[in-house]
């Protein structure tokens, strides 16, 4: 069996923070899931493949079973990898729409689909992992992916690995009603490596989903303590600027 361990990391979080990192990533996937659906993969830039790959890499080390560490950043390399995650959580919270006529973010109806796509995945992995048969889906398809990737040099975002990733979200929570219906670009949904693309990255949020509830997350809690959400958020945003 090939197996992906997870990475070590020097700093330890409190739970509250482990949760929020785990959340945060959830927001990253479904942000990246927008920034594709609206403008393509170009339309991510670098900054999106970077977040995107770590999303991967974090995705074929979650189980179904408790993972054997509580700390959401042994799955990654750097507080940095989330980065993009933590702003558009903190966003969410904070300021989600721009009421600047002259912003150049989304309009109010898009600027919330993030949010929108985020709690849909959460709802959809407690029903993904009740179901024996999707789990062992899942598993089967990340120790596959796991084999692949001496094939495709380590390229987590080679078009073989995100058709997989994309077939394993189609297969598990693709078949849960009601789907997450992506908002885009009509045309683009057109071409099939957009659309796996985009399915392998609510996937990585599935897994990061996952996690979080693994580590005790709550969507009442995150409903009734956004304070605290916020203040976990800002702690661990100020801590990646003082790892050296």
């Amino acid at each position: 069996m090939v197996e992906l361990f997870p990475f070590q990391q020097p700093q330890t979080l409190n739970d509250r923070q482990n949760r929020a990192l785990a959340l945060a990533a959830v927001f990253q996937a479904t942000q990246l899931t927008h920034m594709t659906a609206i403008s393509g993969r170009q339309g991510t830039g670098e900054s999106g493949n970077f977040y995107f790959e770590h999303l991967i890499k974090a995705s074929l080390n979650i189980r179904a079973a408790e993972n054997s560490s509580s700390q959401t950043m042994d799955f990654f390399n750097q507080l940095a990898d989330i980065s993009l995650g933590l702003k558009t959580l903190e966003s969410s919270i904070t300021h989600p729409f721009n009421p600047s006529p002259k912003s150049k973010l989304p309009k109010m109806a898009d600027a919330k689909l993030p949010m929108t796509y985020a709690m849909s995945l959460l709802a959809l992995e407690k029903k993904v992992y009740r179901n024996p048969e999707f789990v062992e889906i899942i598993e089967q398809s990340q120790q596959k992916i796991l084999k692949q990737l001496s094939f495709f040099d380590n390229n987590y975002t080679h078009p073989s690995i995100l058709a997989n990733l994309a077939q394993t979200y189609i297969d598990t929570a693709g078949q849960i009603n009601p789907r997450i219906m992506v908002r885009g670009h009509a045309e683009a949904f057109k071409d099939s490596a957009h659309t796996n693309r985009i399915r392998a990255t609510l996937f990585t949020g599935l897994q990061m989903a996952h996690l979080w509830r693994q580590l005790g997350g709550s969507s009442w809690n995150m409903i009734w303590s956004k304070r605290k959400l916020l203040q976990d958020i800002q702690a661990l945003a100020r801590l990646q600027y003082q790892v050296v």
